[in-house]
């Protein structure tokens, strides 16, 4: 543990939060590392929830709120029950890291009151390096998202074209429905469409981020991009695959096959040590060796990102990246090509760095074409 002084303020729903308890918190608390040891103080209504062999001491909240409310000091009570947990634990006047998302309000007071509070990001650096137990959380949230890519594959597959459209059971296929029984199947494993997944067809695919609306169209790419994230263990996937249902014009073939290209050769490159930023290079080399164009058109985002509690976390693989790759990183590798006359292309595998080389999480089959 360092021995710099670490103060969160919130629930678990915050990604630092929960990894400092490993439990669900509902109700916001105090999470404290200090002098050697570990705080949680939590609500009556939370209390003893956090596992013991974690060797966080739990602390009731409600007799230091009862303190904190007689102080004469025009803030609020939560902001009163901060400033009395730093004087009590003897944080006042010592430097403290808080994480980049810690109330402002409360910020401003603590350091009007001598509060020495250092914003921190990453705030657990630690996060970028999986322990085995966060492997195994998320290979089993990318297995669940692999089985939603199998269901929207097989309905494109059991689909017909008529007259330039789609046809799913008799009714023009769409992308609200590709999610929806998308969702349905990670719901039923516990998965939980947080952010909301990409399923877009012909130009929305040349924006990256659209999230898609509409008939599916034919001889037309279909990217889906789906970062679901496990109910219970928090952890995310991410994963991205692009399709056409009927003949892809010969453009849309060629790149493909330069994205895919571009892909492996980055994945083929990684192991511990590498930098992001090489890892990155590779990639932008192998699409403009293709003919294709990097900055505003093209290929117009990052690599890759960390993921984990939350869907980008370090490292970032982007050009200007300082970011080294370690054993453990979890990575996604995901080249596209966006060109609004055309579409969008863009595949995304998940990586686990290795001492020596890479293992491919993602081992799902890359098929342009579904008849």
């Amino acid at each position: 543990m360092s021995n710099m002084n670490k103060v969160i303020f919130g629930s678990t729903k915050d990604s630092d939060m929960h990894y400092a308890v490993k439990t669900p918190v509902t109700s916001s608390f105090f999470y404290l590392e200090t002098r050697g040891k570990k705080y949680a103080l939590l609500d009556k209504v939370d209390f003893s929830i956090i596992p013991k062999n974690l060797r966080i001491k739990s602390v009731p909240l409600n007799p230091f709120s009862e303190e904190a409310k007689k102080l004469r000091l025009k803030t609020s009570d939560r902001n009163k029950l901060a400033y009395y947990i730093f004087k009590r634990y003897g944080l006042m006047g010592r430097k403290v890291q808080i994480p980049i998302h810690f109330p402002l309000d409360m910020a401003d007071f603590l350091r009007r009151k001598g509060a020495k509070l250092v914003p921190a990001f990453p705030f657990f650096p630690e996060r970028a390096v999986k322990t085995k137990e966060e492997i195994r959380y998320i290979k089993e949230s990318l297995a669940h998202t692999k089985m939603a890519f199998r269901i929207i594959e097989n309905i494109l597959r059991r689909s017909r074209i008529r007259k330039n459209k789609i046809y799913y059971q008799n009714k023009i296929l769409t992308s609200e429905f590709l999610k929806q029984e998308a969702e349905k199947a990670l719901i039923e494993k516990g998965m939980f469409d947080l952010l909301g997944m990409i399923i877009s067809t012909e130009k929305q695919t040349a924006i990256p981020h659209h999230i898609g609306f509409g008939p599916i169209l034919p001889h037309q790419p279909i990217v889906c991009d789906i970062f679901p994230r496990h109910r219970a263990s928090g952890y995310f996937s991410d994963m991205t695959r692009t399709y056409v249902k009927g003949r892809p014009s010969p453009e849309i073939q060629t790149m493909y096959a330069a994205v895919l290209r571009a892909q492996n050769a980055a994945i083929k490159k990684i192991r511990s040590g590498v930098s992001a930023k090489e890892i990155y290079d590779i990639t932008a080399n192998v699409i403009l060796k293709n003919g294709y164009h990097i900055g505003d058109y093209g290929f117009i985002h990052g690599l890759g990102h960390g993921v984990g509690l939350d869907i980008h976390e370090k490292p970032s693989l982007k050009a200007n990246s300082e970011d080294i790759l370690e054993t453990g990183n979890i990575i996604t590798i995901e080249p596209g090509l966006y060109y609004s006359r055309l579409g969008g292309i863009r595949l995304e595998d998940m990586i686990l760095v290795t001492k020596t080389s890479f293992q491919n999480l993602t081992n799902h089959p890359k098929k342009l074409v579904i008849p």
